[in-house]
Parts: structure tokens; sequence; C-alpha cells
């Protein structure tokens, strides 16, 4: 008899209460830093230390297990948005009433397109089916803890582009919602990302209230340009091409664990699975690393092949043969070095 949690990770891995610790926890400000863990990025200087942790834990240094991971799942449409705030415009703002099965909204997906361009035009993008595409994309916010993933369905902005008889030197492209409010972007940067006007999430059709259902989705950038209700589409010459924002460096490298607080008690000898999701929004995760000894020794597990656009759904399986309370510390390393500067913890039980 296995007493493990279900090894279920494509599906709800956004939006779940998570650790038993509460939160994913901040290594300690004053604590002993951990050798390798100091990153300067974009003038900024990140930190991580090991956890400051005053329950008295049994300590197991350098834990062996079973490793798996893939970059697949989806996040449920009625939890997909939420995690993200409650502002008013993009992914990383309002809960997603277009998302939910409320019978209110209709399937308008008509953009307007213009700026400095010979014609303006509108579209109807569903109806652009030779150029329809399906990606899995990751979604994630510059600042705080949550992520999602979803297969979305739409055509790629550069079809829309590739419609236009664009001035001399366009180098910006704005997405503006119904409510008049967009985000400049570089032109280039918005293709070479590969991004998507989709119609389509999770297998289910976008409604809106107000103006077009499209929405703006960008593989490896923060959800704060991921438009909703797209009206207008402008593309323009502007001066300088716009900074695009990028996640905070306090929160790269997200990781969380799915093992909920509630049964977080074990049989000595039987295996346990522990697992989560981690997402750096920008560089690929090329490892996952365990501490059952409050950080004093790591194990870790490469995830070759992982690409940056999509989550890493995690899992690591390992047993204890001696009862008592363990702490589980779990991190993040990415393909430019980055150890995650927040990682996740869990507390539980093993019994005889």
């Amino acid at each position: 008899m296995k007493f493990s949690t279900p090894k279920k990770v494509l599906a709800g891995a956004a939006g779940v209460a998570l650790i038993a610790s509460g939160a994913t926890v901040a290594f300690a400000e004053n604590g002993p830093q951990a050798e390798g863990l100091s990153h300067d990025i974009d003038g900024n200087t990140i930190d991580s230390h090991r956890l400051t942790i005053d329950k008295d834990f049994t300590h197991v240094a350098d834990v062996q297990g079973e490793f798996a991971f893939n970059q697949e799942g989806v996040t449920p449409n009625d939890e997909l948005f939420n995690v993200f705030g409650t502002a008013l415009t993009s992914m990383c703002s309002k809960p997603s009433v277009e998302m939910l099965d409320n019978g209110e909204g209709i399937a308008n997906y008509y953009i307007n397109v213009g700026g400095n361009i010979k014609k303006n035009f509108t579209v109807n993008v569903s109806e652009m089916k030779d150029s329809e595409e399906t990606a899995l994309m990751g979604c994630s916010c510059a600042t705080g803890k949550p992520f999602g993933q979803a297969a979305v369905v739409g055509v790629p902005l550069e079809s829309i582009v590739g419609m236009a008889d664009l001035e001399e030197g366009v180098n910006t492209v704005t997405a503006y919602g119904a409510d008049g409010f967009g985000q400049a972007l570089p032109l280039q940067y918005a293709l070479d990302k590969k991004a998507m006007l989709v119609y389509e999430v999770n297998g289910e059709g976008l409604k809106s209230t107000d103006g077009s259902a499209v929405q703006m989705w960008l593989p490896e950038t923060v959800a704060r340009y991921f438009t909703r209700d797209i009206v207008n589409i402008e593309l323009t010459r502007q001066a300088e091409e716009p900074a695009v924002q990028q996640v905070d460096p306090q929160f790269r490298n997200k990781i969380d664990i799915l093992n909920t607080s509630e049964g977080c008690v074990f049989k000595a000898g039987y295996d346990i699975t522990f697992e989560g999701v981690a997402d750096d929004c920008g560089s690929p995760i090329t490892a996952i690393e365990f501490s059952f000894d409050d950080g004093a020794t790591w194990t870790s597990c490469a995830t070759d092949g992982a690409t940056a656009d999509k989550w890493v759904n995690w899992q690591f399986t390992t047993s204890f043969a001696e009862p008592g309370s363990y702490n589980l510390s779990v991190r993040a390393k990415t393909a430019d070095g980055v150890v995650s500067p927040l990682e996740a913890s869990l507390e539980f039980e093993v019994i005889e």
C-alpha cells in the first residue's frame, strides 16, 4: 500500500491553497547566505538565504528519490485569471468574467486595425481559419506568486500585421481593450514572441459584454500585456520603442508545492510523492532542488529539455524510515543561473 499524494498534476495547478506553512516563504533576510545565491539583475541585487525555521524538524541530508517532470497541463478556466488580483484590464488584473459560464455576453471577434498604415481595416479573427493556431502557453504576473497555463486557439499577431500596408518605420504595436486601456510593445518583440490573438481558452470560446472578446497572449511575457476585450490594434511609428516590463527580480523563478496541509501524515518506509509547478517567465527551468535539512544539503534534479514558454510540473517520490516531523524546502534553477529568491516549504509527519 502506498501512502502518497495523488499524482494528478495536469489540472488545477494554479489557484489552489498550497503549502502547509501557509505560503511560499522568503529566505530569511539575516540568515547565513547560501553560496552562489546572490544575483545582480538589471541593477537589482537579490540575495537568497536559507530559511530560519523555529520548529525542531527531523533533518535528513542528501535525500534521494524518483524524479519526473513534464510541461503539460492546464489551469481550469474558473481559476485561471482569478488568481491574478482585482484591478481592471489585463490578465494580471481582474477575475475573468468572460471565462465563466454565466450565459452572458456574445462571441464577438471583430478588431479594428489602424495607426501608421496606409489604410485602416476591420477583421474578424475567428474567420481567419487558414491562420488559426493552437498553443499551450503560460501566464505569469511580474510580482507575486500565482501563475497559470492554458491551451489557447487564435490567430498569430503576425497574420494581422501581414494584412496591413505599413508606413516606413513602424516599430510599435498597442492592443486596446474596450475601456481604452492599452500596453505598447515593440512590434518586433511581439512578433518574435509569437503573440497570439486568442478567442478560445481550454476549449471554451470567449464571450464579452463590452466589445470584442479577443485576448492578446504572449509567451515569456508578464500578464499585464495579455490585454482582454481587444477592440483596436494600433501599429505606430515611435521615436523610441517602448520598454518591456520584466518579472520583478525578487519574484523570478516562482515555485509551488501542490500537496496541501490536509493529510500530510505518512507511514514510515512508504512512498511519499511531492508535486508542484515552477516557472520563470523568460528563462528555462533547468533543475528542481529539494532539501529536508533546512537547506544544509540539496538534491538537484535536472529538467533537461524544459522550455521557457511553459511551466514545469514536477514530482519527487521518496520515503523516510524514521517517524518524526519533517520539512521539505524546494527551489528551482534557471538556464541563466538564477536560484529561486522565494522557496516553497511543506511540513509533514511520518508515523510508525
